[in-house]
Parts: C-alpha cells; structure tokens; sequence
C-alpha cells in the first residue's frame, strides 16, 4: 500500500464538510451582493444629492454641473479598487 491510496478525493469527504463549503460559499455571495446593492444605493443618492446642489456650491468644491456623473464614477472605481485585497 503507498501513501497516495490512504489520501481522502474530494468524493470521500463527509456530507457534512461538503454542506458546511456550500453554506460558506453562500453566504459569501449573498454579501457580496447585498455589500452591491448598498453601493449602489449610496451613488444613487449621492447623485441625486449633487444634482440638487447649486452652481455655487458645486463650484466651491472645484466641479461644474456636468463632471458629476464621471467624477462619481471615478469615485466607484477608485472605492472598489480599495476593496480589493492587499491594497494599501
């Protein structure tokens, strides 16, 4: 008998191990997807919120009226970005 006859195939684990990596999988999508819906939510209302502000008030934080949408785009990327593991 060798050693590779005694290692366990993914086929031989128990039931419970193979439910318990299911769960695990799916809890980590339903985050994802809810952590998803919140982004979305908030540069929703951070959209709305800045097309409500007037031209004063966008000029005083350096941006016009049409650099809203790609400034917030730009603001979603650079947030996911920093998500992502191993950044610093």
């Amino acid at each position: 008998m060798t050693i590779l006859a005694t290692i366990p195939t993914s086929s031989s684990r128990p039931l419970i191990w193979r439910t318990a990596l299911f769960l695990a999988r799916s809890r980590r999508l339903a985050t994802r997807f809810v952590a998803a819906v919140i982004a979305r939510h908030e540069r929703h209302t951070t959209r709305i919120a800045m097309h409500r502000l007037d031209d004063r008030q966008l000029k005083d934080i350096a941006m016009v009226r049409s650099q809203i949408d790609s400034r917030l785009e730009e603001l979603a990327q650079t947030r996911a970005k920093m998500q992502q593991p191993g950044w610093h």
